[in-house]
This record gives C-alpha cells, sequence and structure tokens, in this order.
C-alpha cells in the first residue's frame, strides 16, 4: 500500500505505512472525528492577534509530536529493544496526547476546572468512543496502557519510565515540536534550535532507584550539549516573547473574565436568544457533568459564537468583553512590581476604585495577571524516579544533569520568569496612570 502523506511546513513530509500495523492504527486514529476535531482548535489561543501567523492548529502540533516521538525511538532502537506494542503505546500517546484540550484550553480550565489530562484519560477509555476500539483491536490493553501516561507520574510503571520520558518530559516529542513550530509561525526567529542534532544524540541510561532497583532513562550525548542549550533557551524565549505577551494574556484574561461572567449569568437564570437549546460550552459553564462526547463537541467555533451573541447582550460587562475581544479592542496591561506587594495592592485598590467611578463592574475590568515560567527544572535528587531533567551522558561514561557542564543551564535552572500585570480598559489605565505616574 502507498504511505499517507503530511506535508508539514517544519518537518517536511509525515508518511504513514499503512502495511505497518503501527502505523497504520495511527493513521485510523488520525481520521476520528475526536481527532479530526484537534482542527478547530488553535494551538496558540489568542496569540494570532499579536503574530498574525499563529493561526496553526493542535491537530498540526499533534502531527508533528507523533513524527518526533517516532524519530526518538529509532534513535533509541539500538540501545533497546523495541517490539510493536512498546511502539504503539509510545506513538498513540504522542498522538493522543492533545485530544482532551477544550477551546482556548487554559482560560476554560481556569473557569470550569475541566483539566485536559483528565479528558484525554477519559477520551481514550470510552469504551463508546471513536479512539477505543481502534486501539483495543490492536490489542485489548493497549487503550489502559496509553491512558496511564496522562495520569500522575508515580503511578507509571517503573520499568516503562524511558518511554513516559519520551512522551512528557523536559526534552520530550512534544516540546521539541511546538518550539519549533510555534517560532516558525509567529516569525520568532529565537525559536529555532538544532533539532537533527538532538535526535542523532539521543541515547539512554541506568538510573539506581532507593530500592537498588535500576531504571532505564532519556539521556543525551555531551556532544549534543549546546544543542540542547539552544534549545532550552529558545523555549525561555517562546514563552517572554509569545506564551507571555503582554497582549496575548490581556485577550485570555478578557476571555476568562468573558466565561465567568456567562457562568454567573447563566446561575442567575439568565438565557439568551438565537442560541441551541442547553448547548454543551453552556452546560460546561454552568458546571454541569458533561459526558466525553459532549465535551468533545466544544470547540473554538463554539466559542466565537457565544461571543458574537454575547456582544449584543444587556450586560454591559458581558457585552463590553466580548465586543473587545471580537473586534481586537483588548485592556491595556501595566506591568507592577512583583517585588513590592504594598504597592501592588494600593495600584489595585485603586484600579478598583476608578472602575466604580466610571460605571463598571470592577470583577470584570480589573483582572490581575500572575504568569510564571521556569525555564529548566533542575535534578532533584531526592526523588529521581519523579525527577524528568535532562542528563548527559559524558566523554567516559558518567551520566551527570546538564546543569552541571553548562554555566547556562545552571542559570536557567535557577532563574524564573515571573510578572504581575493589571490589565484594565484604557479609560482605566489614562486615570490610573494619573495617580501613580510611575507607571504611565
Amino acid at each position: 500500500m502507498r504511505p499517507k502523506l503530511f506535508r508539514d511546513p517544519i518537518h517536511d513530509i509525515i508518511s504513514f505505512e499503512l502495511d505497518d500495523p503501527v502505523e497504520g492504527t495511527l493513521f485510523d486514529l488520525i481520521c476520528t472525528p475526536t481527532f479530526q476535531r484537534l482542527r478547530r482548535i488553535r494551538q496558540l489561543g489568542f496569540a494570532g492577534l499579536v503574530y498574525h501567523g499563529a493561526e496553526h492548529s493542535r491537530f498540526a502540533h499533534s502531527l508533528g509530536v507523533v513524527h518526533i516521538a517516532r524519530r526518538m525511538l529509532n534513535a533509541l532502537s539500538g540501545d533497546t529493544e523495541l517490539d510493536d506494542a512498546t511502539r504503539m503505546e509510545v506513538l498513540g500517546a504522542a498522538l493522543l496526547h492533545d485530544v482532551g484540550h477544550g477551546p482556548f484550553s487554559h482560560a476554560i480550565e481556569k473557569v470550569t476546572g475541566a483539566h485536559h489530562e483528565v479528558y484525554t484519560r477519559r477520551a481514550i477509555l470510552d469504551e463508546d468512543g471513536d479512539l477505543f476500539p481502534i486501539l483495543a483491536s490492536f490489542s485489548q490493553s493497549m487503550p489502559e496502557r496509553i491512558a496511564r501516561y496522562f495520569g500522575p507520574r508515580q503511578d507509571f510503571p517503573t520499568d516503562r519510565q524511558l518511554w513516559l520520558d519520551v512522551v512528557s518530559s523536559q526534552l520530550d516529542a512534544d516540546r521539541q515540536d511546538y518550539i519549533l513550530r510555534d517560532g516558525h509561525t509567529t516569525g520568532v526567529k529565537i525559536g529555532m534550535y538544532d533539532l537533527e542534532r538532538i535526535l542523532a544524540m539521543l541515547t539512554t541510561y541506568e538510573n539506581k532507584e532507593a530500592d537498588g532497583e535500576r531504571v532505564t532513562r532519556l539521556a543525551v550525548s555531551y556532544r549534543a550539549r549546546e544543542a540542547v542549550e539552544d534549545y532550552l533557551i529558545a523555549r525561555f524565549h517562546m514563552f517572554k516573547q509569545v506564551y507571555l505577551h503582554k497582549t496575548v494574556r490581556a485577550a485570555e484574561k478578557m476571555l476568562e473574565a468573558v466565561l465567568r461572567r456567562g457562568a454567573n449569568l447563566l446561575a442567575d437564570g439568565v438565557r439568551w436568544e438565537n442560541i441551541p437549546d442547553d448547548p454543551p460550552l453552556l452546560r460546561l459553564l454552568s458546571g454541569t457533568e458533561l459526558s466525553t462526547a459532549q465535551f468533545l463537541s466544544v470547540d473554538d467555533t463554539d466559542v466565537w459564537m457565544m461571543l458574537k451573541i454575547w456582544k449584543d447582550a444587556d450586560d454591559d460587562a458581558l457585552s463590553r468583553l466580548s465586543r473587545g475581544l471580537l473586534s481586537r479592542h483588548l485592556y491595556k496591561t501595566i506591568d507592577l512590581d512583583k517585588d513590592d506587594p504594598v504597592m501592588v495592592a494600593r495600584v489595585i485598590d485603586r484600579a478598583n476604585e476608578v472602575a466604580v467611578e466610571l460605571g463598571m463592574d470592577p470583577d470584570y475590568a480589573v483582572l490581575v495577571d500572575r504568569a510564571s515560567d521556569t525555564p529548566y527544572r533542575p535534578y532533584d535528587p531526592s526523588s529521581p524516579r519523579l525527577s524528568a531533567h535532562i542528563p548527559v551522558v559524558e566523554r567516559n561514561g558518567d551520566v551527570v544533569p546538564i546543569e552541571e557542564g553548562s554555566d547556562i543551564v545552571h542559570l536557567l535552572g535557577r532563574d524564573s520568569y515571573n510578572t504581575i500585570r493589571l490589565c484594565v480598559p484604557d479609560e482605566v489605565r489614562g486615570r490610573l496612570t494619573k495617580s501613580f505616574p510611575a507607571y504611565a
């Protein structure tokens, strides 16, 4: 059979050999409605409001992740045995890692508490869904084997830690794809790094547990040290320039606020005309427990539809926020001094007063954004099994955390990016800066 080909802007050709039992199963999963839904969920949410090329979907990203995971397995094949069942579980987990994401996932999660990994597990284990029968036809144990990749790390089988490292670690296939893909689509060149060098230098090592058990884990050769440094620096700058960009975060906080307002109005019995009866998005916002199928029916389209309806709502906060997101009339930001909590409290209090003076509800007009990222988590000897650091195999065979041989990574491991921003309407910001000229 001819392979199925996807032309990818990052990896060129991503192919699936249909006569291979693993790759044929992966392609069957790609063809399901559950996976195709990812075409309707943007990978970067509101980043397209700043970087207009950032319109790619979680579908494209997921294809990239399974492609890199497959290449990682190929690179490791000389160090460890790979049977079809192991290939299927690792590549299946890589492919399906995002299927539980809701629309604008992080905003939805903060408002509803519906965590994407919970729904990823549910989607895989749902016997009435479209993923389970495909996985079960490969082997009856496969749905459970893949679902455990999205549970607590401490519950994952000790003898399978290497495969978990491929799917979820500080050098996993997920990060290696999204850094390159997001850097490409946003045009942020700092997001580039030498993927080929890292893949060529992947290896394994045996880590000795406290009970004496030896566990195989993922590592890189010392020859890839500089490439991994570039990869970690690229991730750090992507967070600063893209993921935590002030305008992107302001839009995300506005979406959180409008969803919160919609949920509160629903709880008060408010309903809106020209919408289907009891749509899944509104049920989710009202706190109703959705079935897996109902949750997976919600995508970015549902959110945009509600914003278009809410922009004409009688409620001022709901309509103002919706119009702002639809027309890109976004709240303005003020960076506060995180090291001066007294001043932060004073500014927030004054912002609330200004909002009231202007006839606005401060709960929806004064939004506080606390954002943080840690570029690299160093090795934790107190829990080596749970530590997902990046080990390096030195020339003499010793295995050390990368931060021990890299001044750059050592500094990244001691650093963190933390900001506190106020997100407010322009007229609130104008009055606020008169009270605090330093923030003008």
